[in-house]
Protein backbone atom coordinates (compact mmCIF):
# COMPACT_ATOMS: atom_id res chain seq x y z
CA UNK A 1 0.00 0.00 0.00
CA UNK A 2 2.98 2.29 0.50
CA UNK A 3 3.44 3.30 -3.13
CA UNK A 4 -0.29 4.02 -3.52
CA UNK A 5 -0.17 6.16 -0.38
CA UNK A 6 2.63 8.22 -1.90
CA UNK A 7 0.60 8.78 -5.08
CA UNK A 8 -2.46 9.70 -3.02
CA UNK A 9 -0.49 12.25 -1.01
CA UNK A 10 0.75 13.77 -4.28
CA UNK A 11 -2.87 14.02 -5.49
CA UNK A 12 -3.83 15.73 -2.22
CA UNK A 13 -0.98 18.22 -2.67
CA UNK A 14 -2.23 18.98 -6.19
CA UNK A 15 -5.67 19.71 -4.70
CA UNK A 16 -4.39 22.72 -2.74
CA UNK A 17 -6.11 25.97 -3.57
CA UNK A 18 -3.69 28.08 -5.53
CA UNK A 19 -3.51 31.83 -5.17
CA UNK A 20 -4.57 32.25 -8.78
CA UNK A 21 -7.80 30.25 -8.41
CA UNK A 22 -10.73 32.64 -8.40
CA UNK A 23 -8.36 35.52 -7.58
CA UNK A 24 -10.96 38.03 -8.73
CA UNK A 25 -13.58 36.42 -6.47
CA UNK A 26 -11.35 36.11 -3.40
CA UNK A 27 -12.37 39.39 -1.81
CA UNK A 28 -15.65 41.16 -2.52
CA UNK A 29 -15.11 44.45 -4.34
CA UNK A 30 -17.56 46.43 -2.22
CA UNK A 31 -19.11 46.41 1.23
CA UNK A 32 -22.48 45.51 -0.29
CA UNK A 33 -21.02 42.49 -2.10
CA UNK A 34 -19.31 41.36 1.11
CA UNK A 35 -22.60 41.60 3.04
CA UNK A 36 -24.38 39.70 0.26
CA UNK A 37 -21.78 36.92 0.43
CA UNK A 38 -22.19 36.71 4.22
CA UNK A 39 -26.00 36.68 3.95
CA UNK A 40 -25.81 33.89 1.34
CA UNK A 41 -23.56 31.88 3.64
CA UNK A 42 -25.82 32.34 6.68
CA UNK A 43 -29.00 31.60 4.72
CA UNK A 44 -27.46 28.67 2.86
CA UNK A 45 -28.50 30.14 -0.48
CA UNK A 46 -26.32 29.93 -3.53
CA UNK A 47 -24.49 26.89 -2.11
CA UNK A 48 -21.08 26.16 -3.52
CA UNK A 49 -19.87 22.96 -5.08
CA UNK A 50 -18.65 20.12 -2.91
CA UNK A 51 -15.07 20.00 -1.73
CA UNK A 52 -14.57 17.04 -4.08
CA UNK A 53 -15.59 19.17 -7.07
CA UNK A 54 -13.26 21.98 -6.05
CA UNK A 55 -10.26 19.74 -5.39
CA UNK A 56 -10.71 17.00 -7.97
CA UNK A 57 -10.39 14.39 -5.22
CA UNK A 58 -12.96 11.64 -4.72
CA UNK A 59 -13.77 9.47 -1.74
CA UNK A 60 -13.10 6.40 -3.88
CA UNK A 61 -9.42 7.36 -4.08
CA UNK A 62 -9.00 6.85 -0.36
CA UNK A 63 -8.49 3.30 0.95
CA UNK A 64 -10.29 2.20 4.08
CA UNK A 65 -8.59 2.91 7.39
CA UNK A 66 -8.21 -0.84 7.96
CA UNK A 67 -6.02 -1.07 4.84
CA UNK A 68 -3.51 1.51 6.06
CA UNK A 69 -0.79 1.45 8.68
CA UNK A 70 -0.81 4.05 11.44
CA UNK A 71 2.05 5.90 9.69
CA UNK A 72 0.12 5.96 6.40
CA UNK A 73 -3.03 7.22 8.15
CA UNK A 74 -1.03 10.01 9.76
CA UNK A 75 0.67 10.97 6.49
CA UNK A 76 -2.61 11.08 4.56
CA UNK A 77 -4.39 13.02 7.30
CA UNK A 78 -1.54 15.53 7.60
CA UNK A 79 -1.61 16.11 3.84
CA UNK A 80 -5.41 16.45 3.93
CA UNK A 81 -5.19 18.97 6.80
CA UNK A 82 -2.73 21.06 4.78
CA UNK A 83 -4.99 20.90 1.73
CA UNK A 84 -8.01 21.99 3.80
CA UNK A 85 -6.02 24.90 5.21
CA UNK A 86 -5.26 26.11 1.68
CA UNK A 87 -9.05 26.35 1.17
CA UNK A 88 -9.50 28.26 4.48
CA UNK A 89 -10.95 25.18 6.14
CA UNK A 90 -9.95 23.27 9.22
CA UNK A 91 -10.93 19.92 10.71
CA UNK A 92 -10.64 19.46 14.45
CA UNK A 93 -11.04 16.20 16.33
CA UNK A 94 -11.11 15.36 20.05
CA UNK A 95 -7.62 14.39 21.18
CA UNK A 96 -8.80 10.94 22.28
CA UNK A 97 -10.49 10.08 18.95
CA UNK A 98 -8.63 7.16 17.34
CA UNK A 99 -7.15 7.77 13.88
CA UNK A 100 -9.29 4.96 12.48
CA UNK A 101 -12.39 6.96 13.44
CA UNK A 102 -11.05 10.41 12.48
CA UNK A 103 -9.89 9.35 9.01
CA UNK A 104 -13.33 8.53 7.51
CA UNK A 105 -14.82 11.69 9.04
CA UNK A 106 -12.11 13.78 7.45
CA UNK A 107 -12.41 12.09 4.05
CA UNK A 108 -16.20 12.54 4.29
CA UNK A 109 -15.63 16.29 4.06
CA UNK A 110 -15.21 15.77 0.32
CA UNK A 111 -19.00 15.30 0.09
CA UNK A 112 -19.75 18.54 1.96
CA UNK A 113 -20.31 21.94 0.42
CA UNK A 114 -17.06 23.89 0.23
CA UNK A 115 -17.81 27.40 1.41
CA UNK A 116 -14.69 29.43 0.70
CA UNK A 117 -14.51 32.28 3.17
CA UNK A 118 -11.86 34.82 2.17
CA UNK A 119 -10.35 36.33 5.27
CA UNK A 120 -12.04 33.68 7.42
CA UNK A 121 -11.82 30.00 8.29
CA UNK A 122 -14.52 27.34 8.02
CA UNK A 123 -14.09 25.01 10.97
CA UNK A 124 -15.40 21.44 11.15
CA UNK A 125 -15.52 19.85 14.59
CA UNK A 126 -18.09 17.15 13.68
CA UNK A 127 -20.19 17.93 16.74
CA UNK A 128 -23.62 19.55 16.59
CA UNK A 129 -23.90 19.82 20.37
CA UNK A 130 -26.61 17.15 20.41
CA UNK A 131 -24.66 14.22 21.84
CA UNK A 132 -27.30 11.48 21.32
CA UNK A 133 -26.89 11.75 17.53
CA UNK A 134 -23.29 12.96 17.34
CA UNK A 135 -20.97 11.41 14.75
CA UNK A 136 -18.24 11.26 17.38
CA UNK A 137 -20.40 9.01 19.61
CA UNK A 138 -18.52 8.11 22.81
CA UNK A 139 -15.77 10.64 21.96
CA UNK A 140 -18.20 13.58 21.73
CA UNK A 141 -17.03 16.38 24.03
CA UNK A 142 -20.69 17.31 24.67
CA UNK A 143 -21.56 13.94 26.24
CA UNK A 144 -20.71 15.26 29.68
CA UNK A 145 -23.71 17.62 29.37
CA UNK A 146 -26.13 14.82 28.54
CA UNK A 147 -27.43 11.96 30.66
CA UNK A 148 -26.42 9.15 28.31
Amino acid sequence: MKSYTEFLIEDIKKAHRSASVDADKAMPSSFEMEMEAIENWVAGTDPPSSLAQHTGLSIEQFPGADQLSKEELLAIMDAFHEMLFSWNMQADFPSNLPLERAYPLMIGLLKKEAWFLPGGMLHYDFCTGYAPECELQEYCPCRKHWDL
